[in-house]
């Protein structure tokens, strides 16, 4: 559900029209995709995803980008909790107290950017990590993601890279390689801040 389609009428009137697009009679998660807290209409939007999950439309509600904050507020009186929140951690950006948060709520963290855009993917200590275990960088982020429980779904259109993506599962990264990719955070977003997109 998009920023202009927020509010308990607007978001029920949004489902109604997407699903009729999709031609379907109930989606399997449906997600309030900024907290955009400058128009305070996300706790109205969340009233309205508790309805259609009641009515079975909806199999499971999430949202993306909240913070901490937006969380609290809204889970205060909820009568759902959010099964997922999509999120931008990647290793400049590892957002620690929010998948804590998560942890503690018993909400999966996604990552919508797993890899930064490739952003933090010549990092001097990834290379290193890589080349110890026969990967790329790409692969040692991805297998910390999947270490710390973070769903992960890697964009790419080019079928080796899906495939490079998709082989994570036969190495793991030691306690000291997770504590080395965690040294990495620097704040580094790809994407705005939840509290400035409207």
């Amino acid at each position: 559900m998009w920023n202009a389609d927020q509010g308990y009428d607007a978001t029920l009137r949004a489902f109604d029209a997407g699903l009729a697009r999709l031609g379907l009679d109930h989606v399997d998660l449906y997600l309030v995709h900024w907290p955009a807290p400058a128009r305070d209409l996300y706790r109205d939007s969340w009233r309205a995803l508790e309805r259609l999950a009641e009515e079975g439309r909806v199999r499971a509600a999430g949202v993306s980008d909240f913070q901490p904050a937006h969380l609290r507020r809204l889970l205060d009186g909820a009568t759902l909790t959010p099964a997922v929140n999509q999120i931008e951690p990647h290793p400049g950006l590892q957002q620690a107290a929010l998948r804590a948060f998560h942890a503690e709520h018993g909400i999966a963290t996604e990552a919508w950017s797993p890899l930064a855009q490739g952003a933090v993917l010549d990092e001097p200590a990834l290379a290193a990590i890589a080349t110890d275990h026969g990967k790329s960088p790409a692969q040692v982020v991805l297998r910390r993601h999947l270490q710390l429980g973070t769903v992960v779904i890697p964009k790419s259109v080019t079928p080796a890279r899906i495939r490079e993506n998709l082989d994570v599962l036969g190495f793991s990264l030691s306690d000291e390689e997770m504590r080395t990719v965690a040294g990495l955070d620097r704040g580094l977003r790809t994407g705005p801040h939840p509290d400035e997109f409207h």
